[in-house]
């Protein structure tokens, strides 16, 4: 089994995005509907209705957390290695893929960010099953290990040769 994310940290990480993201939105909103001006003589109406400014709210929302889930969220933490199966472990939502040994065409790595690295497995049908983002010792220790399960070799690239 090889863990390419800690899943405490990948659920802190996902309730902080998300309360992020939700202050911002909430605060989009705030700012498009308050009334402008401060001591007026007459009540101005505010500068965008409810509806718009909800609307307009929820799009930065999904944007903005849309943009985090798919970059750093999604994609599987943990991989486990057995005789005939592979099975990729996904914290959201929660659940595991199985996937049979012979359908395995190749795993390749991919820097997504300066020391975080993404690990793609690819079927021979063309389905593609990218990883969450890591760090690059277990990203490594991963592509290394799932390279030799391929058959691609005993896994014996240095780490230098991982970048």
């Amino acid at each position: 089994m090889y863990e390419l994310v800690s899943a405490s940290g990948a659920r802190v990480a996902c309730v902080v995005f998300l309360l992020l993201a939700l202050g911002l939105a909430a605060g989009l909103y705030a700012v498009l509907v308050r009334a402008s001006g401060g001591r007026a003589v007459f009540h101005e109406e505010p500068r965008v209705r409810g509806p718009v400014a909800t609307v307009a709210s929820l799009l930065l929302f999904a944007f903005l957390f849309g943009t985090v889930y798919a970059t750093v969220l999604s994609g599987f933490y943990r991989v486990e290695l057995h005789e005939e199966e592979v099975l990729l472990h996904y914290l959201f939502p929660s659940h595991v893929v199985s996937l049979p040994r012979v359908e395995l065409a190749e795993v390749e790595r991919v820097a997504m960010l300066p020391g975080r690295w993404s690990i793609r497995l690819h079927t021979h049908q063309g389905a593609m099953y990218p990883s969450a983002l890591a760090q690059e010792p277990p990203a490594f220790q991963s592509w290394r290990a799932l390279h030799a399960y391929l058959g691609g070799g005993k896994g014996d690239v240095s780490p230098v040769e991982f970048r």
